[in-house]
Order: structure tokens, then C-alpha cells, then sequence
């Protein structure tokens, strides 16, 4: 027993006993490893072929859906050209020709809303392919540009672009207040640079619905750019009474092509610098002349014209051919007093349109009275609807100076009148307009068709070749069925043709039916001409 424990005590004494049992490796493992490690290869092996023949199977599969992909895609190419024309035999907007398409493009483009903040023509660009290919080939539709506070500058380019190098239609609208200008610094013109440098394509430009001081910024602006050689109309729109026109946006200069324009509420007088600034010579190549009065202007001396500014503006514009007036806003006095060089001559002159915003102008008749127009072909005389007659100035129509009276215009082949020839008046519209062949009524006028007017006349107008009526009362339209029978009754005189409005009311329609027993009817629209 002593021995043992020695023994035991000896070992526990001898370093690295331990470690060495520990570490010696045991006869069974060195001999399974390799067992295992081809097991595993085994298996490993077993499956790479079963994935190398699924990706051979995978592959074959791809081949054949990519064929059938092919096919289907062949087919699906088939089946929607076939679709498309059966679309084109059944849809009426399909089956229109391109043609067509873009003539209702072209429309409803000029018919929007300037300060709309979706463009038509932006819009059709988007509703189909076919619409699309329309729209981006035809640079017509992008020639219309708006420079609005809402304008989008990029569009604005875009309409640039897309328009190529046709002649531009500009609006400058809307810019309502100048306090935009606290809140939006410069705003405006950021937003008009970014049509400025197309401004020798510009061929009409509109400006409206703006503030004073923003106008004032826009006159300046517009001088210092240079040349509009394009540019043929200019148009303003006051945005509200008693704003005027600034005298400078006609241009002057800058204009050497300008041949219309249109503006409201614009004041001169014989000392206007641009009456006597020899910039304005531009004028001598108008032949459209249009001035209008704010509706709410109606009797505000400060927005009329003298007659010296008148007389002065029509002076530098020999070429004019077509003047209209809309309100009374030319100061005319008194026409007792001047000499014949005092009247206006305007040599060629064929179209002159009166409208007086009240049945009863303070300057009318005096005007009429000065205004000389040999050539005049076209003569309209429009007073606002109203239960009175217009002021009379039939009488002013005629030269009275010979033992009979003469017809001041007597060219005149189109005639619009509108509550303008009462009953007393009718003799002296029909001796002073006998050339008329298109002749446009309403109202009361109707009753230039009474027999004994005709009777007076002595059967005038029976050259007549359109009979145009606006709004009429039904009874009116008896003694036009009376003249009709009269004129045709013994076969030497042919009806003109009748246009009438559209109306639902039963007593007209009969009436409608009565003339088409002497001539063809037409029935229009009630804004149609």
C-alpha cells in the first residue's frame, strides 16, 4: 500500500505527465476520417449532377418560353393593328383624319382661357400617341405664348421650342397687383425675359388686365429691346374704368410692319408726343384701326380723344382701310363751325363701324358729319338694346347741298344696322345706302321692310343678295314674307337669300316655312354675321 502511493505521488510529481496523456491521439480516429470525408465527397457529387441536369432542364425550358414569348408578342402585334382599325370603323373620334383632328386643335387653342394654368395644347400631348405625334409635328399649335403670374417658365420655353420658327401670338395678362411684386420680387420680369429674346418673331402682342405700375415697367421694357420687325397688331384691354392706355405701347419705331390696332381707353390729343415724335411714322402702314371705351367709362371726359388727337392719329395713318369705334370716345363738339378742310378725309377707307354704348351719344352726329369716305364699302351702326330708338342720323347720310339729295356713301354694299332705323328714318337709310347687297338687321329694323317705306323709295334695294336677321319680333318678320311677295311678284327681281336665327318658337318657324315659298332660308347661330 505504501508502494502504491509513492508511485502515485511520484507521477503527480513529474511535470508534463498530464499534458502528455492528454495529446496522444487514439488509434480509432486516425482511422475513421477518411471514411468521412468520402461520404461527403459522395454526396457532394450526387448533388452537382442533379443541379447540372435541372439547369440543362431549366435551360431547354427558357428556350422553349422564349420561342413562345416570341410567338405571343407576333401575334399580340396582329391582334392590336386588327384592333385598332376595328376602333377606327367603330369610334367617330378614331375615324377622323389627322386633318380634322388638328382643325379642333387648332381651336380649342385660340378658344381657351389666356390665364388658364393647364395649356390645351400641353394637354392633347398627352392623351394618346396618335395626339401626340399630331401635336409635336405641327409647330402652329405652340405659337400661342402667355406671360401670366402663374406662366410656368419651362412651358413658356417649351411653347418657344415646339413652335420653331413660326411668328408668335404673345399675351401679357393678369398681373393684377403690383404689391405681387413685394412677395415675388422681380417676378415679372423673370418672367417676361423669358420670352423677350423671341421678340423679332412676335407677330401680334396683347397686354391686359395689368396694373399701372406694371405697364409703365412693360412700356420701358419693350423700348429697349430692339426691333419687332414681325409684329403687325398690338392689342390692350384697360383693367378697369378709367385706366388708360399708355400711349408708348403702340410701339412706335419699333414696329415698321405694324398694321392693326386694337386698344381701349387710350387719350390723345394734338400735343400727344406720340403724335408728334417722329418715331410714331410707323403708323403710316396701319390699315386696321380699333378704338374701344371701358364699359365703365361710359361718359368719363377724361378717357375721350380730342378731336385735334383724333384728326392728328388718322392723319399718320393714310393707309387705313377699316376704322371702328366702340363707346363715345372722340370729342366732337360741334360740327357747325368747321370748314371743309376741318373734316376728315380718309381716301381709302371701306369699313366703318359705330358702336355707341347709349341709344343716346352726346358726339355721334357730330362726328358722322365730318368723316369723308368716298370708297366706303361696309357700314354698321350698332346702339345697345333698348326699348328706345337710337339717336337718328339717317339725315347726316345724305348730301343735301344739290336739289336732290345725294348719298355721301355710296358704295356701300354691306349694311348693319341694329335699333338704329326707325319707322321716319328707313326712307332716308334706303336712298342713302342703294348699293347694298348684304344687308344685316335686328331689333326694330325689321320694320324697314314697311310698305310705305317702300312706297317713298320708290322700290330701292332691290339689289339685295343676303337678307341677314338678328332677334327679331315675329310680327316684324310678316312685312319680310309682305316684301319678299311684293319684289318677286312680277318675276323681274330674284329674293335674296334669308338668314334667320335658330328658335324653337312655332310662330317664327311657320314664318321660316312661309319664306321658303320666295327664297332659301338659312338658319344660324345668334352670334353668327
Amino acid at each position: 500500500m505504501m508502494g502504491w502511493k509513492r508511485t502515485i505521488q511520484q507521477n503527480k510529481s513529474m511535470p508534463g505527465n498530464d499534458l502528455r496523456s492528454s495529446t496522444m491521439p487514439r488509434p480509432s480516429q486516425r482511422t475513421c476520417q477518411p471514411g468521412v470525408d468520402k461520404e461527403l465527397f459522395q454526396v457532394l457529387q450526387a448533388e452537382a449532377a442533379h443541379l447540372e441536369r435541372k439547369e440543362l432542364e431549366l435551360a431547354s425550358q427558357i428556350r422553349d418560353l422564349s420561342e413562345a414569348l416570341v410567338s405571343v408578342r407576333s401575334t399580340l402585334s396582329r391582334i392590336r393593328t386588327r384592333e385598332s382599325e376595328c376602333v377606327k370603323r367603330i369610334s367617330p373620334a378614331a375615324r377622323l383624319p389627322d386633318e380634322t383632328l388638328l382643325a379642333i386643335f387648332e381651336e380649342a387653342v385660340l378658344s381657351q382661357d389666356v390665364q388658364s394654368r393647364t395649356r390645351v395644347e400641353s394637354a392633347i400631348s398627352r392623351v394618346s400617341l396618335r395626339w401626340r405625334r399630331i401635336a409635336l409635328h405641327t409647330a402652329r399649335l405652340w405659337t400661342r405664348v402667355c406671360v401670366t403670374p402663374d406662366a410656368d417658365e419651362r412651358d413658356m420655353q417649351l411653347h418657344l421650342l415646339r413652335s420653331a420658327t413660326l411668328p408668335l401670338d404673345v399675351e401679357v395678362w393678369g398681373w393684377w397687383d403690383y404689391r405681387d411684386s413685394f412677395t415675388r420680387p422681380h417676378h415679372f420680369e423673370h418672367t417676361l425675359a423669358t420670352v423677350l429674346p423671341s421678340a423679332s418673331r412676335w407677330r401680334r402682342i396683347t397686354i391686359g388686365a395689368s396694373c399701372d405700375s406694371l405697364l409703365t415697367n412693360l412700356s420701358f421694357i419693350l423700348r429697349t429691346v430692339g426691333s419687332f420687325d414681325a409684329l403687325q397688331q398690338v392689342a390692350f384691354k384697360a383693367q378697369q374704368p378709367g385706366q388708360m392706355c399708355p400711349a408708348t405701347l403702340l410701339m412706335g419705331k419699333s414696329a415698321p410692319n405694324l398694321r392693326s390696332i386694337d386698344v381701349e381707353n387710350i387719350v390723345l390729343t394734338a400735343r400727344s408726343p406720340c403724335l408728334r415724335h417722329r418715331d410714331f411714322n410707323c403708323f403710316i402702314g396701319v390699315t386696321h384701326l380699333t378704338l374701344r371705351l371701358h364699359e365703365g367709362d361710359a361718359r368719363a371726359l377724361k378717357t375721350m380723344t380730342e378731336l385735334q388727337g383724333f384728326r392728328a392719329l388718322l392723319s399718320r395713318t393714310p393707309s387705313l382701310v377699316s376704322l371702328s369705334l366702340y363707346g363715345e370716345l372722340v370729342c366732337v363738339k360741334s360740327a357747325t363751325n368747321l370748314d371743309d378742310e376741318d373734316n376728315i378725309t380718309l381716301p381709302r377707307l371701306q369699313t366703318l363701324i359705330l358702336h355707341p354704348n347709349t341709344v343716346r351719344p352726346r358726339y355721334l352726329r357730330n362726328l358722322v358729319a365730318i368723316v369723308m369716305a368716298p370708297d366706303l364699302r361696309h357700314f354698321e351702326l350698332v346702339y345697345p338694346d333698348s326699348s328706345i330708338q337710337g339717336q337718328v342720323i339717317s339725315d347726316l347720310l345724305l348730301n343735301k347741298g344739290c336739289e336732290e339729295p345725294t348719298p355721301r356713301f355710296p358704295l356701300v354694299e354691306r349694311l348693319v344696322l341694329h335699333n338704329a332705323a326707325s319707322i321716319t328714318a328707313a326712307a332716308a337709310f334706303i336712298q342713302a345706302f342703294p348699293a347694298v347687297e348684304h344687308l344685316t338687321i335686328s331689333g326694330a329694323d325689321v320694320g324697314i321692310f314697311n310698305q310705305p317705306t317702300w312706297e317713298v323709295t320708290g322700290g330701292s334695294w332691290r339689289n339685295i343678295k343676303r337678307l341677314t336677321l338678328r332677334p327679331f319680333q315675329r310680327d316684324h318678320l310678316t312685312l319680310v314674307v309682305d316684301w319678299l311677295d311684293a319684289i318677286t311678284s312680277n318675276g323681274e327681281v330674284q329674293a335674296p337669300l334669308v338668314q334667320g336665327p335658330i328658335t324653337d318658337c312655332p310662330t317664327i318657324l311657320h314664318l321660316y316655312e312661309e319664306l321658303k315659298r320666295y327664297t332659301q332660308v338659312e338658319l344660324l347661330d345668334v352670334v353668327s354675321n
